[in-house]
């Protein structure tokens, strides 16, 4: 707690400088969630043990407004982890109660994720300093990020436009701050994107462009093929758009990613083709509503060898900058890419792990067809209960693969708000688990099953 504190002392701080200095007006928003989770055969096979946890994270914003048109933003997370996680007093333990963190270990339990600075100017604003990255148009595919950063944006009329350089990573340690591989190529180590934007809004729509361009020479391509270091440059192309047109609201996105993968040493250049695409719509029906989506990740071809198609090439599930993915703020299921417990109860690595194969449901949506219907009814205004169908297949099946399938699920929950900003949620998930688990073996696939409540605070 003593970090807490600390932290805690030197907003206060800083805030009665502002006071002092332009009497500020200071704005605190945030979030706060609990929830338990339990789960059946998490691991997809019939020896699978059953289990559960609590899990929490409290999300603070600042905003200290120091003059019309001058603002000082910030934002932390404290106590994100399971319960118990940190001991009756303060020692971190792993998941079978051993002694991790030594004594005071929840010290460390904050973290300043965003400090940035906004600022208008004649014609626009700047926004200068670590702040959100790769949150653009629906929730799919969008991430939440951070990276240092200077965005300019301008607003005319319907129309806003914009650009930003964002310095993602910036590698150190070698002469002149480079790395130098074994085979004796050169690797900068850093991921530099620019990019431009534009929307534009009308009575009940919303439409915007994206074109970014990253240069990233990070070990994120490195040995690619087992054929020494890689330089990435891509260009991504970002269209969406959003509109409500009568009782029905409908929205779309696509990306795609194209570049090159260019060798540092004498290996021939890959390309980049990769690109995801999503479309939704909902209607209402008096207290009732329904919808259904398809969302789409392109999956890397195993038999292109000279070509990247998707952000789980090489079989290497996990984020890969500049490739699209489903985004870890899209959450479409309980089970199949949702956050929440694949968070908490361990992703589909640890899955993929138990049943010796390699398949990429985690949190994050790879190589992946999905459909959805789902309806939902509010008897009272604050009452919501609601189902889901999904099902989903892989876009390129891994080599050796019998089947491409990852299964069927079917979700419901209920959510009751006890007030305006506090929501109390519970839900069921079931996953029949398809054929694309057993991998290249003949292991045994069993279904799994989730239990989950949450209360959601925000504020």
């Amino acid at each position: 707690m003593k970090k807490f504190w600390v932290a805690l002392i030197a907003v206060a701080v800083v805030a009665g400088f502002a006071l002092s200095a332009s009497a500020a007006d200071v704005k605190f928003s945030g979030s706060y969630y609990a929830t338990g989770l339990y789960a059946d055969n998490w691991g997809l096979k019939d020896d699978a043990s059953a289990g559960g946890v609590y899990a929490q994270r409290l999300r603070v914003a600042t905003a200290f407004k120091i003059a019309e048109g001058l603002t000082l933003n910030t934002r932390f997370d404290a106590l994100e982890g399971r319960w118990g996680q940190y001991g009756y007093m303060g020692t971190a333990v792993d998941r079978q109660g051993h002694d991790v963190g030594g004594r005071d270990a929840d010290d460390n339990n904050i973290a300043f994720d965003r400090a940035w600075v906004s600022f208008a100017v004649p014609f626009g604003q700047f926004d200068v300093g670590r702040q959100a990255q790769n949150e653009w148009g629906t929730r799919f595919a969008s991430d939440s990020f951070d990276a240092e950063a200077i965005r300019f944006s301008t607003k005319n009329g319907p129309w806003e436009v914009g650009a930003f350089y964002e310095k993602q990573i910036e590698a150190y340690g070698a002469e002149d701050y480079d790395n130098v591989v074994s085979d004796g190529g050169v690797n900068d180590g850093d991921r530099d994107n620019y990019g431009v934007y534009g929307k534009y809004k009308w009575n009940g729509g919303l439409a915007g462009l994206q074109i970014q361009f990253m240069n990233d020479a990070t070990e994120n391509f490195a040995n690619l093929n087992g054929d020494g270091d890689y330089k990435a440059k891509i260009w991504t192309f970002s269209p969406y758009m959003q509109g409500t047109f009568g009782p029905v609201f409908v929205e779309a996105e696509i990306n795609y990613a194209y570049g090159e993968a260019e060798s540092e040493l004498d290996w021939d250049d890959m390309d980049i083709r990769a690109w995801n695409a999503f479309i939704h719509a909902k209607g209402n029906i008096g207290p009732a509503y329904v919808g259904a989506f398809y969302a789409y990740v392109s999956g890397d071809d195993p038999d292109s060898d000279e070509e990247i198609e998707g952000s789980n090439f090489f079989g290497a599930s996990g984020y890969r900058s500049g490739l699209p993915t489903g985004g870890s703020i899209f959450d479409p299921c309980l089970i199949l890419w949702g956050a929440y417990a694949n968070k908490w109860l361990g992703d589909s690595t640890a899955r993929a792990l138990s049943l010796g194969t390699d398949h990429h449901t985690g949190a994050v949506m790879e190589n992946a067809h999905l459909f959805q219907i789902y309806g939902g009814f509010k008897p009272i205004p604050k009452l919501d209960v609601q189902a889901k169908l999904s099902y989903a297949f892989a876009d390129e099946k891994p080599d050796n693969y019998d089947d491409d399938e990852y299964g069927t699920e079917f979700d419901l929950t209920a959510a009751y708000k006890i007030y305006d900003n506090l929501t109390y949620t519970v839900g069921f998930g079931y996953l029949w688990a398809g054929d694309i688990y057993k991998g290249a073996t003949d292991n045994d696939v069993d279904d799994t099953y989730l239990l989950m409540h949450r209360l959601d605070l925000s504020f």
